[in-house]
């Protein structure tokens, strides 16, 4: 599917101009001769410099906007378009009447420049505009129909016909315009480069080595940080004697992937290599498949996990280039970031961070890791800084093939780093994804930060509000200067309140502690600024729920945050506690497996697992409660609320001595545990669960648990 890249098309602009779902063919079937066919006589090329020809005569006094409305109608296939879609396009800043104007003005000039050969291919009335879709030979039409043929002459027409990026040298500064032609620029160099390496294999097995070394180094130099290429020019220099040469591209590749991706080689390039240098490699060189991807798929890992009936990704950790600079808390927040956008797609499945970071700094074959986390698509990539710039690049690879499919670089200044992620999120959805609808990743779901400085604080806070009481409040701290500089960032206030909450979980303050009563406040604050904000919302959620018993509010907060995210593998957990409180224990148990599948290797599963104990206890389930509370503390020995569900656990399955000891150490972990303080403690969230509640005392006081 993926690596068809010509067949998928971007679903229309950012904003309100969208095209209709694509199906499989996006164009008419075209004749693939450079001359239109009979009856055409509108000829337009975009697959390089805007070129439009009518009647045999090239027009070339169209202005920029009107060669934009042109391309842009000419791509939708016959397609109308409603006019004040059209109008935000191209003039979405200049408000309702005057953008209107301005399209009816450009619209008579792209019809005066087909009248010139008396052609009537607009057609516009009250509903929309739109070009007769076999009225106009374009050459983007013939580039697909072309691209998928396995003949040789067919592929070599194909790259011809590309003379550049997309609409090269146009610039439109409206933004919806702007955001659709970066997207067709980066589908037509995915779509160039799968094509390149095509024909590159094939001139190979034809045993035409000098052509495959032509169109393997010009796919080098057009997708640089695509391996497989560097592999492919390679064995086409190799095989026509020049090993040397052969060599110095594996050493560019190296340099290449180090510097841009922060990776080595896959071990199949190290391996051709070592050949090439022993003189192993010879005109025999093996045959690379007319798809790109059998050798791929020969060696491709049987998944450890069944993939999901939807698209699945998981983002790896992004190397930081600028090792050393103590910025690792900043890259692990963009690429976090970069996550949480992606999981903004209801189509698509995204595994959590703390799944995909479990394989930083790892040679883990990708397809591998791909089979273990059950996913099909892997992201990784790198980021720099310097001074006030930033670079991110990224890599999407098919890991059930372990086959390159995009990568690209996006560049911009620190104060915009929540555009490039939004960038680089976008683009990953649109490439994996054949209809994709750009309204699925919108900016104004998740409103960040308007200052790095707010965005950086909280970062820092991340690592510290669980590990002791001191680097809570020193979270607490970084949280509220955030806040100050933002007042409008919902998440930090939602992250301050989850400070309050493992305060009290974790019992490192009293329970009448007047202090917990500001972590209500910043959760009522978070539900309501952050409105928009999953993250927000779902830490609102939760503190609410255990620190007020206000168990109907944070479901609703709950529900909205999955709304927004529905692959937010900490929304669902916390879906899963909330309705533990609220007596419907099956859904919760449903909730914790829906989190548990997209955040498979959590470094802190112990949560998880005692979540998923506290609601089978609820469910009478007390087996599976055990077994799930003692995956927890085998996680974390002395996790306190662990130690809780298995201390009750043992009491109402009458092991009292067992129980004994858990409460021994227990009270060495948080002497103040007790019956009363347990009863105080569940009572809030508790109470429209009392039997559950009566049920959770009685088995702790079986246990040995000092009354208090």
């Amino acid at each position: 599917m993926v690596r068809e890249v010509s067949r998928r098309r971007v679903a229309g602009p950012q904003r309100s101009v969208r095209r209709q779902p694509l199906q499989v063919r996006r164009f008419p079937s075209a004749a693939p001769e450079s001359a239109a066919p009979a009856g055409r006589t509108v000829e337009l090329n975009v697959l390089g410099p805007f070129a439009l020809r009518v009647g045999g005569r090239a027009v070339r006094a169209l202005p920029k906007k009107a060669q934009a409305l042109f391309a842009y109608l000419a791509m939708q296939c016959g397609r109308a378009v409603p006019r004040e879609q059209l109008a935000d396009l191209l003039w979405g800043r200049s408000g309702g009447e005057q953008a209107r104007r301005s399209l009816r003005q450009c619209l008579m000039t792209v019809r005066a420049s087909l009248r010139t050969a008396g052609m009537e291919t607009l057609l516009a009335d009250a509903d929309g505009v739109s070009f007769g879709a076999d009225k106009i030979d374009i050459d983007a039409a013939a580039f697909e129909t072309l691209a998928k043929s396995n003949d040789l002459r067919d592929l070599e027409r194909a790259a011809a016909l590309c003379r550049g990026e997309f609409l090269a040298g146009l610039s439109i500064a409206a933004e919806p315009f702007a955001d659709w032609l970066a997207m067709e620029r980066r589908q037509l160099a995915a779509a160039v480069s799968e094509v390149l390496y095509r024909l590159g294999a094939g001139h190979m097995r034809a045993g035409d080595h000098d052509k495959a070394v032509e169109v393997a180094g010009r796919l080098a130099n057009l997708d640089p940080l695509r391996e497989d290429a560097h592999r492919l020019l390679m064995e086409a220099l190799a095989a026509g004697g020049r090993r040397g040469d052969a060599l110095k591209q594996h050493a560019l590749c190296v340099d290449i992937l180090r510097r841009d991706l922060g990776v080595a080689p896959e071990p199949e390039t190290a391996r051709l290599a070592e050949q090439i240098r022993s003189g192993k490699v010879s005109a025999a060189v093996r045959a690379v498949s007319t798809e790109a991807s059998d050798t791929a798929a020969a060696h491709a890992i049987a998944p450890a996990l069944p993939l999901p009936d939807k698209p699945s990704i998981a983002v790896l950790a992004f190397s930081d280039l600028d090792a050393g600079a103590g910025s690792d808390y900043f890259i692990d927040g963009v690429v976090e970031d970069i996550t949480i956008a992606l999981g903004r797609v209801p189509w698509l499945f995204v595994i959590a961070s703390s799944s995909s970071f479990s394989y930083r700094k790892t040679d883990v074959d990708l397809r591998r890791i791909g089979a273990e986390l059950g996913v099909r698509y892997i992201l990784r990539g790198s980021v720099r800084r310097s001074g006030e710039r930033i670079r991110i690049v990224v890599q999407l690879t098919d890991a059930t093939r372990g086959a390159h499919i995009w990568a690209d670089r996006f560049d911009g200044r620190l104060d915009d780093v929540f555009e490039l992620q939004d960038r680089v999120a976008m683009q990953v959805a649109a490439t994996i994804a054949p209809t994709l609808h750009a309204v699925e990743i919108d900016r104004a779901q998740r409103k960040p930060p308007e200052s790095l400085t707010a965005y950086d604080l909280y970062l820092q806070a991340v690592p510290r509000f669980r590990t002791s009481l001191a680097e809570n409040r020193k979270a607490i701290r970084l949280l509220r200067k955030a806040i100050e500089i933002d007042p409008g960032y919902g998440a930090a206030y939602g992250f301050a309140s989850r400070c309050y909450q493992f305060q009290k979980l974790l019992g490192w303050v009293s329970l009448s502690e007047p202090e917990l009563e500001e972590g209500v406040r910043l959760a009522h604050l978070a539900g309501d600024i952050g409105h928009n904000d999953s993250e927000a919302l779902w830490m609102a959620g939760l503190a609410l729920s255990q620190m007020a018993g206000e168990v109907e509010r944070g479901l609703a907060l709950l529900a909205r945050s999955l709304a927004l995210n529905p692959n937010s593998a900490n929304a669902w957990l916390s879906s899963c506690n909330v309705h533990t409180w609220a007596g419907e224990s099956e859904v919760a148990i449903d909730h914790f497996y829906r989190a548990r599948r997209l955040n498979p290797l959590d470094s802190t599963h112990h949560f998880g697992w005692n979540m998923l104990a506290m609601a089978l206890l609820s469910a009478g389930r007390l087996d599976d409660a055990e077994d799930a509370a003692n995956k927890s503390l085998n996680a974390a020995p002395n996790y306190i609320p662990g130690l809780r569900i298995k201390i009750v656990l043992c009491g109402l399955r009458g092991r009292t001595e067992e129980g004994r000891q858990h409460v021994r150490r227990m009270l060495a972990l948080h002497p103040s545990e007790s019956v009363a303080w347990l009863a105080a403690f569940w009572g809030v969230p508790m109470r429209r669960t009392q039997q559950t509640l009566a049920q959770i005392i009685e088995g702790a006081r079986r246990a040995g648990l000092p009354e208090g």
